[in-house]
This record gives structure tokens, sequence and C-alpha cells, in this order.
């Protein structure tokens, strides 16, 4: 019987079994690992350093008021009368004031 190759024949196992099975352990591992982290009250995926684009202003004890822009309460003949007397410029005539008031009054 010792002579005999194929009675001294051990079955090998396949070393790609192996591999496959510590393959599959390792993605499972991974794979559950966000999860096991939201059980645990740990943050997933969240960053904590800012953007380094991204402006934040210090904190401020009063609210930022925008400044309002002048208002010109002017009625538009008074606007038009004003734009002609600064293109003519220097003292009017008669006649310049006749021109711009004739001008200015479908205003």
């Amino acid at each position: 019987m010792l002579d005999d190759p194929a009675a001294l024949h051990v079955p090998m196992r396949h070393n790609g079994s192996i591999v496959f099975i510590i393959a599959a352990a390792t993605v499972c591992a991974f794979a559950t690992a966000p999860l096991h982290a939201q059980k645990s009250g740990m943050a997933v995926g969240v960053q904590t350093a800012p953007a380094h684009n991204v402006y934040t202003p210090p904190p401020s004890p009063y609210p930022y008021v925008v400044p309002a822009l002048p208002v010109d309460d002017r009625t538009p003949r008074q606007r038009c009368w004003d734009d002609e007397a600064a293109r003519i410029g220097g003292t009017l005539s008669d006649l310049d004031r006749r021109t711009i008031d004739l001008k200015c009054s479908q205003r």
C-alpha cells in the first residue's frame, strides 16, 4: 500500500477559494463601517474644516446695516432743467431759460 502513489495522495484545497473568502470578508467589513459609525454616533462623511474659498465673517454684537443710497426727490422736469443748465454752463441768458423751459416742459 505504501508503494501505491494514489494511496498517498491527499486532496489539496484550492488557494483561490481561500483568497475569495478573505476578499469577501474584507469587503463586508468596509461596507458595514459607515453603518457602525452611524449607530455609535460618529459623523460619517462630514468635513470638519470649511472650504478655503468661503468667507466667514467674525461674530458681531450688532447687525450690519447697509447704508441707504441717497434718493433723488426732484421731479423729472427739475432734473431736466438742472441737466440742461449744467450742459450750457455759466450764467443763463433769457433765451437759454426759455429754451430750457420749452425743452423740459414735456417731462
